[in-house]
């Protein structure tokens, strides 16, 4: 079971999908490679926050989450077709 740390706010699980690798490393490594590309200070906030949450979990933690886009859900809780 995830500690309170590992809830995701939605802003950090659609940066996590836009970086998402195959691997949790890769992940990770994709989002602090992107850290130079955001000059935004509150997108550099939520993607500093996402890859601390990210480099905290185990490979197997972080393959049983599912990291869908906000927008690709409809209202019922369903995916978008």
């Amino acid at each position: 079971m995830f500690d309170k740390n590992f809830i995701f706010t939605v802003e950090e699980t659609n940066l996590i999908a836009i970086y998402m690798a195959d691997t949790l490393t890769a992940t990770v490594d994709n989002i602090v490679a992107a850290f130079g590309d955001i000059l935004d200070d509150d997108i550099a906030e939520i993607a500093e926050s996402a890859s601390r949450k990210l480099a905290a979990l185990t490979d197997t933690e972080f393959s049983a989450l599912s990291f869908v886009p906000e927008d690709d859900i409809d209202e019922v809780g369903g995916y978008e077709e």
